[in-house]
């Protein structure tokens, strides 16, 4: 082995001398020891001002060396003299100390007297000064490797608990037991430990105690969390120092695992990581630190808008890619957001009380503006809601002063015209409608109710379907939304507007998914009932209709509403529509008094079926004359049909004695149409009624007529031939069995389905 050594010892006076290296030859390694001699393996390391590193190695006994480190320590010029060591090169053979023979080192006067060159890293001394020339070369290197061990084992003022390594914490040089019993990195409960060792390897600056440090902080943190004791500024210290011996490795190890236990360096470590990126060129490092970045700002580092720019400035400085770029832009949109959720409730308090300034100035435009404004900044819908209530709130507060205007309406107007007004606008404007809506309701203000839902209904707002946001029209079941709304309407004399707000909500009452109590279902009755009396006054017969079919009890079984009680209404409106002869909507209530049970009045049925006969509309007309027999509204026919005998009251009208000569006809089709049966005969007797009695023979004569009537309406015409009269002065007819014949041979088809498959 080889080795250059050179040294120098500076003067008191600042002069700068280069000075040249002395060669000195070592010898072979042998494997001769001395009898005398036990040597020991010594190792040092060093690092000079340059951060190189130097390594020599060197055998001496153990003996010699407490010896000599106790009389140099004690020499006086040990103090003023420095040596500064060269690169030297160890060569390990094994794992085992290597037990070098040194020659005597010799050096010869022109190596004396000749000044050693500079080496790579050029040390210079300040001052004049004479060479110290070593007589003894043996005394010479001894000294050089004491006085390193000196520095290196040399305490560093650390106070620590017995059960650390004092080596290991407490040295330059560290622990270099290949097993040591003592620990090497503190214990839970020991961060204040961790502190003052980070405090004092900083204070020192020293490359190995910065480097040690990184691997206590990365070997204490991934175990323990952070503590009380834990300092910020010491984590801030350490970056700063590790940034400026360019370990940029080791900065993002602390970074990384700092943001792992939430504790955040400072702004400007960060700032400084990226203008050191930049000033050295290191390409390759900005996806990492990208990475930091983005985790910085996620774990809730904030970053002005400034920062954010520059820091892109210093990517494009050291050509970052788009997609790195673009990562920083967005992390700078997404802190945007956060910082708005933070100053959110500053801002709503703020915004509350502004709803409170307008509605002192009475200015519900900048109310609605105010609104717009804290719509697009707000994320939390729940948020928005409230604000929302505080709306409804301000608009249905109490005035002293009677205002003509309606301030709900100049709001709504103003929300409206925004140009990102959304269903979402329109179901809010809808709540704090219905609000309003209650509000004049209970001040029994129905013009301004009527003006708050002539604006919703302007802007297409289906409000029936929602709920206020304030009072008890917060929890109001729907049926009594409806309620009010279609009262105001109706009590400023607007039937269509009642009409159009039941029929929006499609004339809800009591559902399971709208449920509603007693008093709102008596209250829709009289609603109903007070419209349909208003209606038909004003001869809107279909209107009537609609609105008495969708009265309580109609819609669905959870109304146990008695339907009969509607039979009033229902026959004044069949009457009604009898009378102005409209047969199809007179018929069609007809059909539904009878469907849902409800009492019909038989002189309105009769009077339709007659009504509809000369109308010649037969299949309504029969229709009912069905049902009518089926509901008792007419004698009974079956003890006498097949007996050839058909009994007609003389008070029926021509229809309805035809439609009985009909189904007489249909019962005895068979008899009729059978062979040698010309010779039977059907009899018809007008029947005197006990309640005509009382009238005179005028009343049963015009009974005669009308039966005769009834005989040429038939088609093919019906002969009737009169034979006699009986004991009750009864008029008895003959069916011509030709007529007859004729009539079930072109009518029979129809017929036997229409009478015989329902017989009554």
């Amino acid at each position: 082995m080889k080795s250059e050594i050179w040294a120098s010892l500076p003067p008191a006076n600042e002069v700068k001398h280069d000075f040249k290296g002395a060669n000195i030859s070592l010898g072979e390694v042998t494997n001769e020891t001395s009898q005398n001699e036990k040597l020991g393996d010594f190792s040092e390391q060093i690092s000079s001002d340059m951060d190189e590193k130097c390594k020599f190695s060197d055998k001496v006994t153990a003996k010699e060396e407490k010896e000599n480190i106790h009389e140099v320590c004690k020499s006086k010029d040990s103090k003023n003299a420095e040596i500064m060591l060269g690169e030297c090169q160890l060569a390990t053979l094994g794992p085992k100390p290597l037990c070098l023979s040194v020659p005597p080192l010799n050096l010869s006067a022109h190596q004396e007297d000749t000044l050693l060159k500079p080496w790579i890293n050029d040390f210079r001394f300040l001052g004049k000064h004479s060479l110290l020339k070593l007589q003894n070369p043996e005394t010479c290197e001894i000294f050089k490797r004491e006085k390193n061990v000196g520095v290196f084992q040399k305490p560093l003022g650390l106070i620590l608990p017995h059960r650390y390594c004092k080596f290991h914490f407490n040295t330059l040089r560290g622990c270099e037991r290949s097993q040591c019993k003592f620990a090497h990195v503190p214990e839970q409960g020991d961060e204040k430990v961790c502190m003052d060792v980070f405090k004092k390897y900083i204070s020192i600056n020293e490359l190995c105690l910065l480097q040690r440090a990184v691997s206590m902080f990365m070997e204490y943190y991934r175990r323990f969390p952070p503590g009380i004791h834990f300092d910020l500024q010491v984590l801030n210290d350490l970056l700063n120092s590790l940034l400026k011996h360019c370990l940029l490795k080791e900065v993002f190890q602390v970074v990384n695992l700092s943001i792992m236990v939430k504790m955040l360096p400072a702004l400007k470590i960060l700032l400084e990581i990226f203008e050191h990126v930049t000033t050295m060129k290191l390409r390759n490092a900005v996806p990492a630190l990208i990475d930091i970045f983005c985790k910085l700002v996620e774990a809730g580092m904030v970053l002005d808008p400034e920062h954010f720019n520059y820091i892109v400035k210093l990517l494009y400085q050291v050509q970052a890619s788009k997609q790195e770029i673009t990562a920083v832009l967005e992390m700078k949109s997404r802190l945007q957001m956060r910082q708005f959720k933070k100053n959110w409730t500053c801002d709503l308090e703020s915004a509350l009380n502004e709803i409170e300034h307008c509605k002192e100035k009475g200015d519900w435009i900048k109310l609605g503006n105010l609104y717009i404004n804290v719509k697009m900044g707000c994320e939390k819908f729940a948020d928005f809601q409230r604000f929302c209530a505080c709306i409804a709130e301000t608009l249905t507060k109490d005035y002293k002063e009677e205002r003509l205007g309606v301030p709900f309406c100049e709001f709504a107007e103003t929300v409206s015209k925004d140009p990102q007004n959304s269903e979402v606008d329109k179901t809010l404007l809808g709540r704090i409608g219905i609000s309003a809506m209650y509000f004049y309701h209970k001040l029994l203000q129905w013009s301004k109710g009527r003006k708050v839902l002539d604006k919703l209904y302007e802007l297409k707002i289906h409000f029936t379907s929602l709920k206020g946001l304030t009072g008890p029209e917060k929890l109001a079941p729907r049926c009594q939304i409806v309620n009010i709304a279609a009262e105001i309407f109706l009590k400023n004399g607007s039937l269509d507007g009642a009409l159009w707000v039941l029929r929006e909500s499609d004339w809800i009452i009591n559902t399971p998914l709208w449920p509603c109590d007693r008093l709102d279902v008596l209250n829709r009755h009289n609603l109903l009932c007070t419209i349909a009396h208003e209606i038909l006054a004003k001869s809107l017969y279909r209107q009537t209709f609609e609105v008495l079919q969708n009265l309580p009890g109609f819609q669905n079984s959870q109304e146990t509403v008695e339907v009969s009680q509607y039979s009033l209404l229902f026959n004044k409106l069949l009457d009604a529509c009898i009378e102005s002869n409209s047969l199809g909507m007179s018929s069609s209530v007809a059909e539904f008094m009878i469907s849902k049970s409800i009492p019909i009045d038989f002189s309105f049925l009769r009077r339709l079926i007659t009504s509809l006969g000369r109308s010649c509309l037969w299949l309504k007309a029969r229709a009912h004359y069905k049902s009518a027999l089926s509901l008792g509204c007419y004698p009974p026919l079956e003890g006498n049909l097949y007996r050839k005998l058909l009994l007609i009251p003389s008070y029926l009208s021509e229809i309805e004695m035809l439609l009985a000569i009909e189904i007489f006809l249909v019962s005895n089709a068979s008899s009729i149409q059978s062979p040698g049966t010309s010779t039977q005969m059907l009899q018809i007797v007008l029947k005197r009624c006990e309640e005509n009695k009382s009238r005179s023979k005028d009343d049963y004569q015009a009974a005669v007529e009308r039966l005769i009537m009834a005989a040429r309406l038939s088609d093919p015409k019906l002969f009737i031939k009169h034979m006699t009269v009986n004991v009750n002065k009864e008029q008895v007819y003959s069916l011509e069995h030709c007529s007859a014949l004729k009539w079930l041979k072109e009518n029979m088809k129809w017929a036997g389905k229409v009478w015989l498959f329902n017989n009554h």
